[in-house]
């Protein structure tokens, strides 16, 4: 599932960098497009102004001849008006054309036989309002070739322009096409890529479901099997309990009544057919704790100060036997199963005062702080955005290698054999990590030969 799932993030991350690549193709070419849209606008509006002045030097021609031949002093005023228009028009023009080096040098001088045409006029109407003879004025003969000079730099502007304007026009439905081409590609990519992944995701969706099915029928399987397996075990440890309590009963009886009659090695043997049987009541009622420990309890606000408290308590005898000092710093208050809590801080102050060196009294340390999930994440690197409250529990008992940490919490695993000395039975640590889990939190441990031996842990601070 996980390699489908790395599938369709692969297949999803290289669809996304196509889209994104075509996106930025497209966006490249529109901007291209409309570029050369606006250079073609802008050639549209040059010539549109070199129209407008050819149109106005036209305008001017018609009111001179149109004043020359009538007097008419409305073609005058018309004359003047047009006249007064057409350099002011090729300083807009100038300003289009300001790019164009070549443009502008043919623009120069177009402005100055327009220059040179304005003062013909002028000269023009001049002699003819004073002249007594009709003959043509020598101002309106250089006038009409510096229009024909004019409309020949216009033809030349014009033509240029055309000419540019055919170029950029090209340009821009080469562009046109290329953008609308892409956009359609980009399109049909993105469709195909989403029918694809969407098939995918409900193929995806589909095994899920089933899968989810599955794996609730194995839950409740899982579940029913838990609660027979937990039934059985109560049933065989109770059925165990009465079998060893008559053991006890004749085995103490004979020693009772015979007591005069029975050779040494038959007493012993029936000593020893006592401990075994006491031994195996302690081991059912340790396996029975363990097997508690998988029923669902109640949450509730525990103070572990409190909780100690019951601990010592109940190994009051044990501590003064052994002269053992607990020292114990103020403790929180958490949320959990109290009975587990005093199970779990039991196994592991029982465990401090039986492996205790002969020659050292037990002194046993229980401290707090408040830690974030920094500290645990070398040993396990799933927890993050996490405090907890991290009790610390300190022996100077016997120690152990710290080779056998892993081993320590399994169950029937003890890590001391019977010739030295110290009995245990190897349960009351696999009962700490249960209880741990059942809390959400961790346990960890780490120890040196005859120094002494320090459990760690972590409650999660808010747990959900």
């Amino acid at each position: 599932m996980k390699k489908r799932l790395r599938l369709i993030s692969i297949a999803f991350s290289i669809s996304f960098a196509m889209m994104a690549a075509l996106c930025l193709f497209a966006l490249r070419q529109f901007s291209t497009l409309i570029d050369y849209s606006d250079q073609v606008d802008h050639t549209y509006q040059v010539i549109s102004q070199i129209y407008l002045i050819e149109n106005m030097l036209q305008e001017v021609d018609v009111n001179e001849r149109g004043f020359m031949i009538t007097k008419d002093s409305s073609y005058l005023n018309e004359l003047f008006v047009i006249n007064s228009k057409i350099l002011p028009q090729t300083k807009e023009l100038s300003a289009l054309l300001k790019n164009d080096r070549v443009q502008s040098r043919i623009l120069t001088q177009l402005r100055s036989v327009l220059v040179e045409r304005r003062d013909n006029i002028v000269a023009n109407i001049n002699y003819i309002d004073s002249a007594e003879t009709s003959t043509l004025s020598p101002y309106f003969l250089k006038g009409q070739e510096a229009t024909k000079v004019s409309s020949k730099y216009m033809d030349d502007l014009r033509k240029n322009e055309s000419i540019d304007l055919a170029r950029k026009f090209e340009n821009k439905m080469y562009y046109q096409q290329i953008t609308f081409n892409t956009i359609r590609y980009l399109l049909t990519i993105f469709a195909g890529i989403t029918i694809v992944l969407f098939l995918l995701m409900m193929r995806e969706l589909k095994r899920r479901i089933i899968y989810q099915d599955e794996l609730q029928n194995k839950i409740s399987d899982l579940k029913r099997s838990h609660e027979e397996l937990e039934q059985i075990a109560y049933a065989v440890s109770h059925d165990l309990q009465e079998p060893l309590r008559k053991i006890q009963i004749f085995s103490n009886r004979i020693l009772f009544v015979k007591k005069d009659d029975i050779d040494d090695e038959s007493r012993t043997t029936l000593e020893r057919i006592n401990t075994s049987a006491a031994r195996m009541q302690e081991l059912i009622g340790d396996l029975m704790n363990l097997t508690s420990l998988v029923r669902e309890e109640s949450e509730e606000e525990v103070n572990l100060n409190t909780t100690i408290q019951i601990v010592t308590e109940d190994l009051d005898e044990r501590i003064k036997e052994k002269g053992a000092t607990i020292q114990i710093e103020l403790l929180p208050t958490i949320t959990g199963h109290s009975r587990q809590l005093q199970l779990l801080f039991k196994s592991i102050l029982d465990n401090a005062i039986k492996f205790s060196r002969e020659d050292t009294r037990p002194v046993v340390s229980i401290r707090y702080d408040r830690v974030s999930a920094e500290e645990l994440s070398s040993t396990f690197p799933e927890v993050t955005d996490q405090l907890f409250e991290k009790i610390t529990i300190a022996d100077n008992g016997i120690g152990f290698e710290n080779k056998f940490i892993n081993k320590m919490f399994r169950i029937f695993q003890s890590l001391h054999n019977k010739e030295s000395g110290y009995s245990g039975k190897g349960i009351g640590l696999a009962i700490c990590q249960r209880v741990m889990v059942n809390h959400s939190g961790y346990i960890l441990a780490h120890g040196h030969p005859d120094v002494g031996a320090t459990f760690i842990l972590y409650f999660p601070v808010n747990k959900s």
